[in-house]
């Protein structure tokens, strides 16, 4: 399946992310980090399509135009900065645990705004798979083990979330430039900027500690740029566009287990029976989510309403069986 390959990216790559970020913020703090990580590599990755276009010019690409930096400003709003951004604040007063499993939401963003704007049907395996999805990263993280979350920054995450959801199933329908990987670079360079602003209106810049042994948050702030937003959230978009919202929505339950699972190889940190339950449970789940069932009628998919649209569409669908059966053969020897 050709969607294997970005959901592997984004699970495994985003997974591996935890690490990086716990490395990273020691010194640098979180909104100057997501900052530098989503500024940097959309400048590359812009400065990377302008070179293509310069190269092919036969190919016909251009520049992004005013909607689309418009439609670029809002989902990188929407998904880097309010997702990312404000994912790695709350951490600052709220466990991972918690931020996962408050980011666990995500999908449910997800299949609700589908359900509002493509009037997409929510079908029960995949309400049985979002529920236990979240109950299975619960299960993992374990999040009301310790003292209560600090409310502010868990509606922080929260709203997080939220974003990232909505703002995904609005880049199904935004207006993209028809290069490749520039969507990702418009919306990178304007979540960095933005993100960059608050830093700085926070205080944040005061608080970057370069004096000693920054190396590790140096190398953990490039694997951030190149892995985390350059590779992975390129496919993540390319998802956005190929793939349903519910399935490319599902990084959400399995992005902690490529967490805990690393931990454990890399930094010997325990793995228990409840852990490896969980991650059953969240396989699980996924498995209900991603299968796919039979297109439920009046779903309101784009695709299907603009192809019954086209007039050949529908001349071919007044045509009785042997016209069409001919007029296929005829197409395939052409």
């Amino acid at each position: 399946m050709p969607l294997l390959g970005p959901l592997a990216i984004v699970y495994v790559v985003w997974g591996s992310t935890y690490l990086a970020l716990k490395v990273a913020v020691e010194h640098l703090p979180p909104l100057t980090l997501s900052a530098v990580r989503f500024l940097v590599a959309g400048l590359l990755l812009y400065a990377w399509c302008a070179w293509r276009r310069r190269r092919r010019p036969d190919r016909g690409w251009r520049r992004p135009t005013r909607a689309q930096w418009r439609a670029g400003l809002v989902q990188g709003l929407l998904l880097p900065a309010a997702g990312t951004g404000g994912a790695t604040w709350a951490e600052q007063e709220i466990s991972s645990g918690t931020a996962a499993l408050l980011l666990a939401t995500i999908p449910l963003w997800m299949v609700l705004g589908t359900r509002i704007v493509d009037r997409e049907r929510i079908s029960a395996p995949v309400a049985v798979g979002l529920v236990t999805g979240i109950a299975g990263v619960g299960m993992l993280v374990n999040p009301f083990s310790g003292s209560a979350p600090d409310p502010l920054a868990a509606a922080v995450a929260l709203g997080g979330a939220m974003c990232w959801g909505l703002g995904s199933v609005y880049g199904r329908h935004a207006p993209h430039p028809e290069q490749p990987l520039l969507a990702s670079a418009v919306e990178m360079i304007c979540a960095g900027a933005a993100l960059a602003v608050l830093g700085g209106l926070g205080g944040e810049f005061a608080r970057i500690d370069l004096s000693a042994d920054v190396t590790g948050s140096l190398l953990a702030v490039g694997y951030l740029i190149v892995f985390g937003s350059l590779l992975a959230y390129s496919a993540y978009e390319w998802l956005l566009r190929h793939a349903p919202a519910r399935v490319a929505g599902t990084y959400a339950f399995v992005n902690p287990v490529v967490a805990v699972l690393l931990g454990w190889w890399l930094l010997d940190e325990p793995l228990g029976g409840r852990t490896v339950l969980a991650g059953l449970v969240i396989a699980g789940a996924v498995a209900l989510i991603v299968v796919p069932g039979r297109p439920a009628a009046g779903s309101g998919r784009p695709e299907l309403r603009r192809d019954r649209r086209d007039p050949i569409f529908r001349l071919r669908e007044r045509a009785p069986m042997g016209e069409r059966r001919c007029s296929s053969d005829r197409s395939g020897r052409q």
